[in-house]
């Protein structure tokens, strides 16, 4: 397992990149909203909220990270003054307070917005009613564990942001924190499953191309990746439970999967609100690959013979009187049909031109038999033409 001596830089660096990372998708979020779309809505606003408080996460790690967490603690460590360690303490328990009210909350958000976004699309019935009461449980669970959290200890709740939370005696008349932590993290997987599953029947009983649905399905499928990184924070918080006398020093694994965890969240909701500026991007790709297909072989004086001739010119390659400077007929050539489609063009034309011999050889027999027919009852030049002539001839 990763161990160095000091986890405060694997966890700052953890922190802050991911952070960033997540705003710039946010970023990209919002442009798409405002300028392909047209219009922010409700949950942007909710995520723009926990994305604010994930860089306040990122501080309180800072400054939990500065005040002992992630150090290993050594029984020959010099001695400090009991003022340096109870300003030491004391800042790492308010620190500790903070972090674990702002995770709470920003947790809450990212799964409200995601909420709120289902219902834009939900016209069943059934579908936006479990929208709506799983909207009624996130914000309950949100705001009884935040206050779970800020009076865990009910018969002296000052006892949290003082130095007593890290004394056996004093904690042990506050609430039992790591059965509370584990029943949160086990709520946390569970909802990020429910969230994940819930639109799925709606989805799949879009009538829309396969493809397309495919595709739109695995835009949703990317919210996978956050119960999995939930499960692994409950890792994390299964070291710290059971770390003993270095619990200081395993938190910090508690407060880099909470990072991962929290990161992944806001990306994999983000995902689906960039569908419209991935397809207007994959619209513009089709539409000048279109265009330069037909710039180079299409119809016209815009031919890849003609664009090539200037360059062939200048660098000696071709005679100033060469007749490839002429316009030539347009190109047969046809690069977005394969080999199938130009077998089975030259199977048709074959069967055209041998229908077309067929009828030929036909017109030409009833020509011959017309013509042997007319030579035998009509007649010739010098042949009276009249009855009269007929009986005078005879």
């Amino acid at each position: 397992m990763f161990e160095p001596e000091d986890l405060g830089p694997t966890t700052r660096i953890t922190a802050f990149t991911l952070t960033g990372v997540s705003t710039a998708v946010v970023a990209v979020r919002f442009y798409c909203r405002i300028w392909v779309v047209g219009r922010l809505k409700h949950y942007d606003y909710v995520m723009l909220a926990a994305l604010i408080g994930t860089w306040g996460l990122c501080v309180v790690n800072h400054y939990q990270m500065l005040y002992g967490t992630g150090k290993h603690m050594y029984a020959n460590a010099p001695p400090e003054s009991a003022a340096a360690y109870n300003k030491r303490a004391t800042a790492g328990a308010i620190t500790w307070f903070v972090y674990r009210i702002l995770y709470i909350m920003v947790l809450g958000l990212i799964k409200l917005s995601i909420l709120i976004f289902y219902l834009t699309f939900a016209t069943d019935s059934t579908f936006r009613n479990l929208v709506k009461i799983w909207i009624g449980l996130i914000t309950g669970f949100t705001v009884i564990t935040g206050f779970f959290n800020g009076f865990e200890c009910p018969t002296d709740p000052s006892i949290t942001l003082t130095t007593k939370i890290f004394e056996h005696y004093y904690a042990s008349k506050c609430l039992n924190r790591e059965a509370m932590y584990f029943a949160q993290a086990g709520f946390n997987i569970i909802s990020d499953a429910v969230i994940l599953v819930l639109p799925l029947p709606s989805l799949l009983q879009l009538r829309m191309p396969t493809l397309k649905k495919v595709s739109l399905l695995g835009v949703f499928s990317v919210g996978l990746l956050v119960p999995i990184a939930s499960a692994l924070r409950i890792w994390g918080l299964y070291l710290w439970a059971n770390s003993g006398g270095q619990a200081r020093y395993y938190g910090a694994y508690l407060l880099f999967w909470s990072q991962v965890e929290i990161n992944i969240a806001i990306v994999c909701a983000s995902a689906p609100s960039l569908q419209p500026l991935l397809k207007a991007l994959v619209g513009r790709l089709v539409s000048r690959r279109t265009r330069s297909a037909y710039y180079y072989y299409g119809e016209g004086t815009h031919n890849m013979a003609e664009a090539g001739i200037p360059e062939l010119r200048r660098s000696g390659r071709l005679p100033p009187d060469s007749i490839s400077g002429l316009e030539l007929p347009p190109s047969a050539y046809n690069p977005s049909k394969n080999k199938r489609s130009t077998f089975d063009t030259r199977i048709t034309e074959g069967a055209l031109m041998q229908e077309r011999d067929e009828e030929q050889e036909l017109r030409d027999r009833v020509r011959r038999f017309a013509s042997r027919t007319s030579s035998i009852h009509s007649h010739g030049l010098e042949s009276p033409q009249h009855p009269r002539e007929m009986l005078m001839a005879g």
